[in-house]
């Protein structure tokens, strides 16, 4: 499926950044739109009263990765991260499938598959890993440290096609990606608002991060601006 894309995903994403001035796009949002534009058409799937087009699954159903629970890990097998409803899908012996909520996963991890979408390995844990404050579900690990954490969130949901008015039981899935951060001392959970000031007055308590934040890379890039921000907080 991402080889499929690949064109089509280029394409869409040099569009976006002429268009958006290089303001940032989610891979995850990215393969989703691509997947509307050009993958899905003629399918749906039936959720309550209405008929969804798209995907809920980040980057796809079928992706390499392993999963971990407290007790059993599986690697190098088939999944799917389900962001609509919080579960992992996983194809053990290319037949049998299984269906993972989060309060019976650790952690699950996608592979690197050199395509323009997933360059380096994905790692999620589960809530119960980030905070006990944090909403039941499964979380991408974009920094640890002694001190502080900092994850991205993905919550899907079903919006109006706009381009269509005709069928009102039609609705497609979005996907909304979050950041936020966790303290280690006190078990805190708070969303991260991607704006220099929103930050730079949320941790005015802990350190001033205004000399480690740079606006335009993290309009560009909010993950490596983050990581910055984060690794001078962690070594302070």
């Amino acid at each position: 499926m991402i080889k499929y894309f690949s064109f089509f995903g280029l394409l869409l994403i040099s569009q976006l950044v002429s268009s958006q001035a290089l303001s940032y796009l989610d891979p995850a949002s990215a393969f989703l739109r691509i997947y509307l534009e050009k993958g899905s058409e003629g399918t749906y799937q039936q959720i309550g009263n209405f008929k969804v087009i798209g995907t809920s699954y980040l980057f796809g159903e079928k992706l390499k990765g392993g999963i971990y629970t407290k007790t059993e890990k599986s690697e190098h097998v088939e999944l799917g991260y389900n962001t609509y409803n919080q579960s992992v899908d996983v194809n053990l012996n290319g037949v049998q499938s299984i269906n993972k909520k989060a309060a019976e996963v650790d952690s699950f991890i996608i592979y690197a598959n050199n395509s323009e979408f997933i360059k380096n390995n994905l790692l999620f844990y589960s809530s119960s890993l980030v905070s006990p404050k944090a909403k039941d579900g499964f979380y991408q690990v974009i920094s640890t440290g002694s001190k502080y954490n900092v994850y991205k969130g993905y919550t899907a949901a079903l919006d109006i096609v706009s381009t269509n008015y005709i069928q009102s039981d039609l609705r497609q899935f979005t996907l909304e990606p979050n950041f936020y951060y966790t303290d280690n001392s006190t078990k805190d959970f708070k969303k991260l608002k991607l704006s220099k000031k929103k930050i730079v007055d949320e941790m005015k308590s802990k350190m001033d991060v205004s000399i480690f934040l740079d606006e335009e890379e993290l309009d560009k890039n909010p993950e490596i601006a983050l990581k910055k921000v984060f690794n001078a907080l962690n070594n302070q």
